[in-house]
């Protein structure tokens, strides 16, 4: 059911480009952000904020640019568009949007409190060993075999959403043109090591 729905999700990205929706998606995660510290009265620098949005848009912009000229060297794919790839990689943004509200989730369940706490001691603007040492001492856990559980299942999530993440890109790479898989997997491969290096890189 999930590889039938990231074969749709590919295919349709590809031939029916929507970059209005891209745009929705990629924003997600990060209106979430700014809509859970306002729920719990974290406090938000603005300008770091949108600092912040800016260069990972234009990263992302980058990256899928990268992706669309290693395809066209390596597969050829002639009628591939950057639309198509753009809106193909927004989803993997609703993904991280969703994960988001999953593992907020969790640590609701799992630490009964940790936000109230977190927003009484962020209030003086400052976080240190003295603050984690109060958040410590105030914070109230789940038993240690809910506690494991809880945090298992996060992790299994995440690991499980990094996969689809990939493999959707994977679907975009080869459903883009005519090609081999070792093409599809060099194109992959060779993307995401340039992205590390990159990211590495940068301050």
């Amino acid at each position: 059911m999930v590889l039938g729905l990231l074969h749709k999700i590919a295919k349709n990205s590809l031939e029916r480009p929507n970059v209005l929706l891209a745009i929705v998606f990629f924003l997600l995660p990060f209106v979430f952000s700014v809509v859970a510290r306002l729920v719990f009265s974290f406090p938000i620098d603005y300008v770091s904020f949108v600092i912040n949005v800016a260069k990972e848009f234009i990263f992302w912009i980058a990256g899928i640019g990268l992706l669309y000229i290693l395809i066209r060297l390596i597969k050829g794919a002639p009628a591939l568009k950057f639309t198509g790839l753009l809106t193909g990689q927004s989803f993997i943004q609703l993904f991280n949007f969703l994960l988001s509200i999953f593992v907020i989730g969790v640590f609701f369940f799992l630490f009964p409190g940790f936000f109230g706490i977190m927003s009484n001691v962020l209030q003086n603007q400052q976080f240190g060993d003295a603050e984690a040492a109060l958040v410590l001492s105030s914070l109230q856990v789940q038993p240690d075999l809910v506690m494991y559980a809880g945090l298992g299942v996060m992790a299994i999530v995440f690991i499980a959403v990094v996969l689809i993440s990939l493999y959707l890109i994977y679907l975009l790479i080869e459903f883009a043109g005519q090609g081999s898989r070792k093409q599809n997997w060099f194109v992959l491969i060779l993307w995401l090591v340039i992205l590390a290096v990159v990211r590495f890189l940068l301050p």
